[in-house]
């Protein structure tokens, strides 16, 4: 299994709660399996290591299906307006594990972890921690994401040229949780997309050039990363005009607290980990 990924990205931690107890507890079941499917890869006899992946991928179909029908229905009940794209990607999820089921005979031990390892690192990594993580923001009344938005000792990522412009990054973002009139609303939007977008694009590159020089190997993947977030920014501006103010600004707060905040901490951080294993 890929050895980006280790047990403490597969530890919970309660910043990944979305507010329903339930869901939450869910989400705490579903990341011990993850863990118990990674314990697997330390397995020597490949026939009991091979059994024991086929009831854990049986597990993981199950209870994923049965957390996600849960899931939805909460987002229904509290009218989350991107139910739709949700449930493609819990889609996408559940094609994943069947397609491992489905070619789990033909396929050696060493790629059955592969495909294991993409859907832990699609599904926890990424749709839990990112994807299920709007779902709690969007609830958080704007007046607590003002409080709490900023940067933070541990967001630092031991670089001091990334580090200040990943505060740069949260100086503009700041703008967007300030208090304007009602007239003013849409002009301060506007002027805050214009400087993070092109902060932005200053600081991937700049971040990107750092990668290559220190030859980290996930360079191309970080890259893409990077690119779907400017993706998202364009889409997102692209809707401006048909939003009203007070609902773009709640998503602008969302996608600026995902962005900063999660890229950092799950992408920017793999970067400096990847560094001190390498010098030991």
């Amino acid at each position: 299994m890929n050895n980006e990924i280790d047990l403490d990205q597969l530890t919970w931690k309660s910043e990944y709660n979305v507010g329903n107890l339930q869901i939450d507890k869910e989400h705490q079941q579903l990341f011990d399996l993850a863990r118990k499917a990674f314990k697997i890869n330390k397995i020597k006899d490949e026939k009991n290591k091979h059994k024991e992946l086929k009831i854990i991928v049986s597990e993981l179909f199950e209870y994923v299906g049965h957390h996600f029908s849960n899931e939805q229905k909460y987002m229904e009940r509290i009218k989350y307006p991107h139910l739709q794209e949700h449930k493609e990607l819990h889609k996408k999820m559940i094609s994943m594990l069947k397609q491992i089921i489905k070619d789990f005979n033909e396929l050696e031990t060493s790629q059955i972890e592969k495909e294991l390892f993409k859907f832990i690192d699609n599904y926890f990594i990424k749709h839990i921690i990112l994807e299920d993580k709007k779902i709690q923001l969007w609830q958080t009344p704007m007046e607590e994401l003002r409080k709490n938005f900023g940067w933070k000792h541990i967001y630092s990522v031991n670089n001091s040229k990334i580090d200040q412009e990943h505060k740069q990054l949260f100086d503009i973002a700041k703008e967007a949780f300030k208090t304007v009139d009602d007239k003013d609303r849409t002009n301060k939007i506007k002027t805050i997309l214009v400087d993070l977008y092109d902060y932005m694009k200053t600081h991937f590159n700049d971040e990107e050039e750092y990668m290559k020089k220190v030859d980290y190997p996930e360079l191309e993947n970080h890259k893409l990363i990077h690119k779907q977030i400017i993706k998202e920014l364009n889409k997102f501006v692209k809707k401006l005009p048909k939003v009203k103010a007070e609902t773009f600004e709640k998503e602008l707060a969302i996608i600026i607290e995902l962005v900063l905040v999660q890229h950092i901490i799950q992408e920017d951080r793999r970067i400096i980990k990847w560094q001190q294993n390498k010098t030991i």
